[in-house]
């Protein structure tokens, strides 16, 4: 699997990133879920020194955006997230929606199960405009599926954080950044 010139971007610290869950099933079908992947980004956010922007957790999806503060090691980052919240994602399916797995199964060398596509779409974020959009993109995406008519009601998502009605939890506001 090519890196698709991911190696050009090695200065720049601040990115708008989505991961797709395999074939676009809903594997992320609860709060558990969306706890895995809360614990993940607390987690590989403190090991890559690394601070989430802004975020929607969908069901079959998820974007955020991810800010580096010292050195940019998004492909490490993306590998790590990824493998582990497989494994914890599985685990759960296993536990909760077996019948999901004939739909997860993906044998591929020591691979049995897939829960995320293998590729994931990064965007260098280059300016507060740029940020902007993203992060107005990011909060609106639970209103376009029809799961809220005001962003702020989605719980999975960042858009109370910036409307005050959320404490910081592990959110860096982006004006801190640009």
């Amino acid at each position: 699997m090519g890196l698709r010139n991911r190696t050009l971007l090695t200065e720049e610290r601040c990115f708008f990133i989505t991961t797709t869950c395999y074939q676009h099933l809903p594997l992320l079908f609860d709060a558990t879920c969306f706890t895995i992947l809360f614990d993940s980004f607390r987690f590989y956010n403190e090991k890559y020194k690394a601070k989430l922007l802004a975020y929607v957790l969908m069901n079959n999806h998820i974007h955020f955006i991810i800010f580096f503060q010292a050195e940019t090691r998004l492909i490490e980052y993306m590998r790590d997230f990824k493998k582990f919240t497989s494994l914890k994602l599985r685990e759960y399916i296993q536990a909760q929606q077996a019948k999901q797995l004939p739909h997860i199964v993906f044998e591929h060398r020591s691979q049995r199960f897939k829960i995320w596509e293998d590729r994931y779409d990064d965007v260098y974020l280059y300016s507060r405009d740029v940020c902007e959009t993203k992060i107005g993109y990011i909060h609106t995406n639970p209103v376009r599926a029809g799961l809220v008519t005001n962003p702020v009601d989605y719980p999975y998502s960042s858009a109370a954080f910036y409307e005050g009605k959320r404490g910081k939890s592990q959110l860096m506001h982006y004006r801190d950044v640009f």
